[in-house]
């Protein structure tokens, strides 16, 4: 009888559960796009709260007024201190070229990276002259939270992606460097993101909690929160489908097309009496999202322009905010 070969089932999106490296992630892929803008942008979890909006997917709903649950995030400019510069190598795939920082960074940067505060700017001339070798730019940025509602005094660092072609992506690098993205210049109110976070942390768990398994009845083993059979003695090897205890959470994941319904500068537009649970008073810029984001609040929450957008629904009308 012939051998059957299928693809593995499972996705390795949620199994093996990982933990995360750090307490924000990192994105890898961008958007394929001309346009020549930043294809992200990032921001604190505040909290969840509740929207009137009118109803403009079609359904039996079109048209009304209907409440919604939503996501407010607390995001102030982000800076960028630098760039950096990649080839790409038929055998060692993508190398980093060389870096170029600006001079005198911010504090709040010193205290996450030792970035030399003379800069090296020399490097982005040097990028410029190799420009045949330079496959990809992408932006150096860092979070301003001495802007926000935090308590927190240390940055958080990280690449976003440009879009266009390499030559536009070298002259906007460099005129980027030093300023600061604002919202409005990587998204529109209405338009799709990708949210890019770390869930919440569970510490050690069952399998039962972990993955949902039945317990086993009381006539079957001396114990109940666990696996029936975890594999056979020979080969005496366990399959990485079986459910077993371990890290629960803490993992990194992207939830793709989230609607963004809104973004302004007045704080008082979301801001709730007594402050948010949690987090307190949103103190800057805001950006409030259709649905759930993974993370707790005051986590950083990452934004991506959509890569698998599903149509542009247009701007959202909502009609009252709850407080």
């Amino acid at each position: 009888m012939p051998k059957k070969n299928r693809s593995r089932s499972g996705s390795l999106g949620f199994k093996p559960k990982v933990r995360a490296e750090r307490i924000y992630p990192d994105i890898d892929n961008w958007e394929e796009t001309d346009e020549l803008k930043p294809l992200g942008f990032a921001g604190y979890k505040v909290g969840m709260s509740r929207v009137m909006m009118i109803d403009d997917t079609e359904g039996a709903t079109q048209g009304q007024e209907v409440a919604e649950a939503v996501t407010i995030l607390e995001a102030p400019p982000l800076r960028v201190y630098g760039a950096r510069f990649y080839t790409q190598d038929v055998n060692t795939g993508k190398n980093v070229f060389t870096e170029a920082w600006t001079e005198s960074p911010a504090p709040e940067l010193q205290r996450a990276v030792d970035v030399p505060k003379e800069g090296n700017m020399e490097n982005l001339e040097k990028a410029k002259e190799n420009s045949d070798k330079i496959t990809d730019v992408r932006l150096l940025v860092h979070t301003q939270p001495g802007q926000a509602g935090l308590s927190k005094k240390t940055a958080e660092n990280f690449e976003v992606g440009i879009g266009g072609d390499v030559e536009d992506q070298l002259e906007y690098a460099e005129e980027m460097i030093g300023k600061q993205i604002e919202f409005d210049q990587v998204f529109e109110e209405g338009e799709y993101s990708d949210v890019v976070a770390v869930t919440k942390g569970k510490g050690m768990e069952g399998p039962v909690q972990r993955y949902g398994i039945k317990k086993l009845g009381h006539k079957t083993q001396k114990k109940r929160r666990k696996a029936g059979n975890v594999g056979p003695w020979h080969p005496d090897t366990l399959s990485w489908k079986v459910p077993l205890p371990g890290q629960q959470g803490f993992n990194n994941r992207t939830e793709v097309n989230k609607r963004i319904l809104a973004h302004g500068e007045d704080p008082e537009d979301v801001q709730r009496d007594g402050g948010f649970n949690g987090y307190g008073e949103v103190q800057s810029n805001y950006i409030i999202i259709k649905g759930s984001v993974p993370g707790p609040s005051e986590r950083l929450i990452r934004l991506r322009t959509a890569m698998r957008e599903d149509g542009k629904p247009g701007t959202p009308e909502i009609t009252y905010i709850d407080q």
